[in-house]
């Protein structure tokens, strides 16, 4: 990764264009407060996660993640290349399709009222958009490991025209979704499988632009596909997308593409993580003098602000995880600094070695365990250390996200949105510290 020049994309001047309605505006004065859910861990035998653990009355918008469509999925797991060639059998390449139908439509979660012929997380969806009508519910399609067939696609405008019916057809099939959200990891390459870094899965120059156009095409296409069904409904239907920061913001014509967005997910966390020596806050709010790389979320809203995105549809991204690192060089658990390492990423986490969610951090990660609690006022980051073990932790509490959304307020954003729902604890410290924050 390139250093980023701090005072560059702090000094750049913040801009409203103020454009002609269109249908992927949205009421001002609706502060978002977002959540993703992720449909394997009900499956989970530490501490499972199912619909019915969502706090919906705290929450504008549940994202479902993840859908996806039939193209290629190498870079996924072998069960999921199974799941994606089980539904994708008898069907045009670039469909839209339910991934994982057995958490989708078939375990048994418990009973429903409304009237609906599947079960899975679907009916208990259905159930809370009924208990909750002016709750937002999408479909994430793509996510890190699913996001390969967008690549495909975006080289035939015909394939985008599939994907882009198929979704909406499936989105009026249940009709509890209130549209349609992408997750494409990323358009312009960076993501699993179009490493910047690999010579062999680098994109040329020449693909990046030809994935820019694309993008605007899809989102284009999607958008008028929702219109016709509102025509049918009379329904009022939302297109998001997550953003990646840094240079993949720019890898987006937003100044063309953003009129056909409600909604965009910026991703304002990873900033570092176990995959590198690099050590310190994977989602701090303020880039201070001591940030790796003069890396922040204000610094990477502020970008894609100059990128062309209206503040008022950028939501801001919390986590309910955190990122580890052990074998920590010549720190004194005091702040971190922008030269601090490690000799790798820890060894051990939650659901995968240097992975922790937010649950278990303040479960088993306390003084008991010799973990000392710390907290970077001025990037608003709190952050674990255990001197014995030489392990650092970085994630987000209540005081760092209701920092997130006091500023998002004070910079005219959408709100605030969190990955993922099941990092949170039993008493929904987090969503509660993000519905507070924004609408206080």
């Amino acid at each position: 990764m390139k250093k980023l020049v701090l005072s560059t994309l702090i000094g750049s001047i913040l801009c409203v264009n103020f454009t002609a309605a269109s249908a992927a505006q949205k009421p001002v004065n609706t502060p978002v407060v977002a959540g993703y859910f992720a449909d394997w861990f009900y499956k989970s035998d530490i501490n499972p996660y199912s619909v019915q653990d969502i706090p919906a009355d705290k929450l504008t918008h549940i994202i479902y993640a993840f859908l996806s469509m039939c193209g290629p999925h190498t870079g996924a797991g072998e069960a999921v290349q199974a799941q994606v060639a089980q539904q994708c059998e008898g069907k045009e390449p670039y469909t839209a399709i339910i991934v994982d139908e057995e958490a989708a439509l078939e375990h048994d979660f418990g009973n429903v009222s409304v009237d609906v012929d599947y079960k899975g997380h679907f009916s208990q969806l259905a159930q809370l958009k009924a208990n909750h009508p002016s709750l937002k519910i999408l479909p994430s399609f793509g996510g890190w490991t699913m996001s390969e067939p967008f690549h495909e696609m975006a080289k035939d405008k015909k394939a985008m025209d599939q994907f882009a019916r198929t979704a909406v057809e499936l989105i009026a099939q249940y009709d509890f979704f209130d549209g349609i959200d992408l997750d494409w990891e990323y358009p312009g390459g960076g993501g699993l499988t179009t490493s910047p870094w690999n010579p062999d899965t680098k994109l040329s120059d020449e693909q990046k632009e030809l994935e820019k156009e694309a993008f605007t095409y899809l989102v284009k296409t999607i958008r008028a596909d929702l219109d016709k069904l509102e025509e049918k409904t009379k329904r009022e239907y939302e297109l998001s997308m997550a953003v990646g920061v840094g240079p993949k913001t720019t890898q987006i014509d937003f100044q063309n593409a953003e009129q056909y967005l409600t909604n965009m997910f910026a991703m304002t966390y990873d900033f570092l993580g176990g995959w590198g020596q690099q050590t310190g806050h994977l989602t701090n709010l303020h880039a201070t003098e001591r940030s790796w790389w003069g890396m922040g979320a204000d610094v990477f809203i502020k970008q894609m602000i100059d990128q062309g995105i209206p503040p008022e549809k950028l939501v801001i991204g919390a986590t309910f995880f955190g990122r580890g690192w052990e074998g920590t060089k010549n720190f004194n658990g005091k702040l971190p600094s922008a030269t601090l390492t490690s000799e790798k990423g820890a060894t051990f986490g939650t659901t995968e070695p240097g992975f922790f969610m937010y649950w278990d951090l303040m479960k088993n990660y306390t003084s008991e365990q010799g973990y000392e609690q710390g907290y970077d006022k001025a990037a608003q980051a709190p952050y674990l250390w255990n001197p014995e073990r030489k392990v650092f932790i970085s994630y987000d509490n209540p005081e760092s996200i209701k920092a997130k959304a006091a500023w998002a307020k004070a910079n005219n954003l959408a709100g605030i949105f969190s990955w993922d729902l099941s990092g949170d604890t039993k008493d929904h410290a987090l969503v509660n510290a993000m519905a507070d924050g924004m609408n206080q």
